[in-house]
């Protein structure tokens, strides 16, 4: 990986973290990012019982991380997918 792939992705590490915590109310939960080419794959892995905080009706606290995620990624150019896992 990249000096400046290991930068980016530190940063979309504490960004996931700075909106999860409040989210979730606990700090037990874990963030995995891996560089791939012109993607980072961000994986939030969540205790089964506060998911759906993360989550939100119908997915829409999902959606509204996502998209902080997308307008984050416009000065790095590298396209961020979230996926919200077990």
């Amino acid at each position: 990986m990249a000096e400046a792939e290991e930068d980016v992705a530190k940063r979309y590490e504490e960004l996931v973290r700075y909106v999860a915590e409040p989210l979730l109310g606990t700090d037990d939960f874990e963030v995995k990012v891996k560089p791939r080419g012109g993607q980072i794959r961000i994986d939030l892995l969540t205790p089964a019982n506060v998911r759906g905080r993360v989550i939100g009706r119908g997915g829409r606290i999902a959606r509204s991380f996502r998209n902080l995620l997308d307008a984050a990624a416009i000065p790095t150019h590298l396209r961020p997918t979230l996926d919200i896992v077990d």
